[in-house]
C-alpha cells in the first residue's frame, strides 16, 4: 500500500522529461507566429507534466508496461495532449468570435 501512494507522490524524472520533450517536438514539427511561440512552449511544458504526473502512471500501472514503455507512453502522450490542446483552442476561439460578430 505505501508503495503505490509513493508511486504516486514521487515524479519519475524520465516520464516527465519524455512528456515535455513530446510536447515540444509537436510545438517545433507545427511552428507559429513568433508572438505565439512563447506562450505555445509554455503550455507544451504543462501539458507535458500534467501527463506524465496524472494520466501516464495510471496508464503504465493498468497496462503493466516496463520502464521503456512508459517513457514511450509518456512521449506520444505529451505529443498528442498539446495537439488537442490546441485544437480544443482553436475551436473555442472560433465559436466565441462567431459568437461576438452576432
Amino acid at each position: 500500500m505505501i508503495d503505490k501512494v509513493m508511486s504516486i507522490v514521487m515524479v519519475n524524472s524520465e516520464h516527465v522529461g519524455s512528456s515535455v520533450v513530446g510536447s515540444i517536438t509537436e510545438s517545433l514539427i507545427h511552428p507559429r507566429n513568433r508572438k505565439d511561440l512563447v506562450g505555445h512552449l509554455l503550455k507544451a511544458l504543462f501539458v507535458g507534466w500534467a501527463l506524465a504526473v496524472f494520466i501516464s502512471p495510471a496508464i503504465s500501472d493498468r497496462f503493466k508496461l516496463t520502464e521503456n514503455e512508459s517513457v514511450a507512453v509518456c512521449f506520444v502522450g505529451g505529443y498528442f495532449g498539446i495537439r488537442m490542446l490546441s485544437a480544443t483552442e482553436k475551436i473555442v476561439m472560433n465559436r466565441l468570435n462567431k459568437e461576438a460578430k452576432d
